[in-house]
């Protein structure tokens, strides 16, 4: 934890190098929040704890589940375009793609389905290069790798036609490794190399979820446990290893609640109200400290018709929302070598919108979404950045499964 606090240290403070990074936000703690719907749900700012339906999934809730009569597989690819501005540092531009989420949904006998999923909790990956004068004059690279992933295992059910009530149980997993390159200018003196590599143990947490439905408006909430982690740390440099234990990192509960409301035939608003409970005994360090992880989203959708006479345009389903999301770390003020003196948050804002194809069978479909947004403060942090992330999520079902059991 501290190397990864010195990191970002070291990335703010630039004066004299470049920082190449997919986020060197994404340095102060615990990697980026990530979030992990499919791009229909992303292009609504994120709002997806009262979707339910056949095909209309959402990785928030578990009892959105209820309803699919059939097998669905959706993955969610999502390239991303960053603009990273420093103090005293010229612009640049970085590129990635990740994969926040994979899920496999089988409708069951007893009005049951099941659910196996892939879920991205925190992407860590940076890299940073900057050049150093103390001493003798050389080139630091740091790169870090990794993050938090949970992979989890869903059920859910209606009980009756107005509710529905879901269950998660995921497998906390993940790591991450950081490495340090210093190269000299002086060939005749060796380059130095250092790495660090946390592990969290596999450990499980439970979600809860539920839905209430009525005349086309749809309340949802979902509740998720609390986990310790203990960190196993291995720190190493050349002919020499140390591993020990760094404490504990505790995960905190969460919940999540929002709204579906009916305007009119075609439309809809949404909205949502995300937390996990972050706090300063989550880890215990003096370059970190933490608050709670809160997610503000709204969005409006103009849902597909199959009406005849209406023009491709028509037919299409169209999105657009937005949202707020206050990451959970508290870093030292630019500047600063430690938390003593103030802290900075991290707020992030983006715009959404997005449309979709479904096959003719329903069987398929293909969602599309576009983010636009900024983070981060040149002010308080030292870094600005500005986003656009492309999510394109494909959904394929096998129709020779739904049958009258589910009905």
């Amino acid at each position: 934890m501290r190397a990864r606090a010195l990191a970002f240290l070291l990335a703010v403070a630039l004066t004299q190098g470049p920082a190449h990074a997919n986020s060197i936000l994404s340095i102060g703690g615990l990697g980026e929040p990530q979030l992990e719907e499919p791009a229909r749900l992303r292009a609504l700012g994120g709002a997806g704890v009262a979707e339910h339906g056949t095909r209309e999934i959402s990785l928030v809730n578990p009892a959105s589940l209820a309803d699919v009569e059939r097998i669905l597989v959706e993955v969610t690819v999502l390239p991303a375009l960053r603009r990273v501005s420093a103090t005293s540092v010229p612009v640049e531009t970085a590129h990635e793609t990740t994969f926040p989420s994979a899920r496999a949904v089988i409708a069951l006998p007893g009005g049951l389905a099941l659910g196996a999923s892939y879920v991205a909790g925190t992407d860590a990956e940076f890299s940073v290069v900057r050049d150093e004068n103390a001493g003798a004059p050389s080139t630091v690279t740091v790169e870090g790798d990794g993050g938090i992933n949970f992979l989890r295992v869903s059920l859910a059910r209606r009980i009756v036609p107005a509710l529905r009530l879901g269950v998660d149980w995921e497998a906390i997993a993940g790591s991450y490794h950081e490495s340090w390159v210093r190269a000299f200018s002086d060939s005749g003196l060796a380059t130095e190399r250092d790495s660090l590599a946390v592990r969290y143990p596999k450990k499980g947490r439970w979600r809860f979820g539920a839905q209430l439905v009525k005349e086309g408006w749809t309340v949802g909430a979902v509740f998720e446990t609390s986990q310790r982690l203990p960190l196993d740390v291995t720190r190493a440099t050349v002919g020499a290893s140390d591993r020990f234990s760094a404490g504990q990192l505790t995960l905190p509960s969460g919940f999540a609640a929002g709204a579906s409301a009916p305007l009119g035939a075609r439309y809809r608003a949404v909205a949502q109200y995300r937390r996990a409970s972050w706090s300063r005994s989550s880890l215990q360090s003096d370059l970190v400290d933490f608050r709670a992880q809160q997610r503000f989203s709204v969005g409006f959708e103009r849902k597909r018709t199959s009406e005849e006479g209406t023009s491709f345009w028509g037919r299409l389903p169209l999105r657009i929302g937005g949202y707020i999301l206050q990451w959970p770390d508290l870093l030292p003020r630019a500047g600063a070598s430690d938390v003593s003196g103030g802290t900075a948050a991290v707020d992030e804002r983006a715009v959404t919108l997005g449309a979709g194809l479904v096959t003719k069978d329903n069987g398929g479909g293909l969602d599309v979404s576009l983010e636009l947004g900024s983070r981060g403060d040149r002010g308080d942090l030292g870094v600005t950045e500005r986003f656009a992330r492309l999510g394109f999520s494909f959904l394929v079902s096998d129709e020779t499964w739904k049958g009258t059991f589910h009905k």
